[in-house]
């Protein structure tokens, strides 16, 4: 008893960590459609639909409406989209709401996720981070480049921060915030929530 016990603890402690670590980030697939990863992209670490990845993305909403995905893969779920899109999804960790929002695309100025990060203008290297559709200020941003390369920004009192794209290929954004607050997911208390989004765009030339 003591044994399954224990691995049990450890499996949540391990749950509980690739929480604070992990996000979810979207792909396009195509033209009309578009793939959601959970992991680290930079590690090419993807979880798998039956596992950690099958357990986050249970009740996703794409464009801010609930959606079933259109197919999947061994690590990813694949949903019917077109131009920029944004994937919403909470999930409960312990004592903390994690709300993870992922954006492929940075043609549209207009934030829609509770945490985005939205282009300046459409095409931009200049971004700002807004939460609760204001900007954030003073909040770092995590860019991911091409060759695995990686670079931290910080939004400056405006929100806004603009990035250097020195290789063709794709870049994640990826930005964090917490916030104490109460309140319940399926039943289940929380005390904080934290949010986690990503934006994800190629640059082609």
């Amino acid at each position: 008893m003591r044994i399954i016990k224990s691995v049990a603890a450890l499996a949540l402690l391990g749950w509980t960590s690739m929480a604070s670590a992990h996000f979810v980030w979207l792909e396009p697939a195509g033209e009309s459609k578009v793939r959601a990863y959970f992991g680290e992209w930079a590690d090419d670490m993807r979880e798998k639909t039956d596992g950690f990845l099958g357990k986050v993305l249970t009740e996703p909403k794409l464009n801010g409406k609930a959606v079933k995905p259109a197919a999947s893969g061994a690590d990813y779920y694949e949903f019917d989209a077109r131009g920029d899109t944004r994937l919403g999804q909470a999930a409960l960790f312990k004592e903390t709401l994690v709300e993870y929002g992922a954006r492929v695309g940075r043609q549209d100025t207009k934030a829609q996720l509770p945490l985005e990060i939205v282009p300046a203008e459409a095409g931009s290297n200049s971004f700002v981070l807004t939460f609760d559709g204001k900007p954030l200020p003073k909040t770092e941003v995590t860019v991911f480049g091409p060759p695995k390369w990686l670079k931290q920004f910080r939004t400056d009192e405006s929100g806004k921060f603009t990035i250097e794209t020195p290789w063709t290929g794709q870049y994640v954004l990826e930005a964090a915030h917490a916030q104490d607050k109460t309140g319940d997911h399926g039943g289940k208390p929380y005390t904080k929530v934290r949010y986690v989004t990503t934006l994800t765009f190629d640059r082609s030339k």
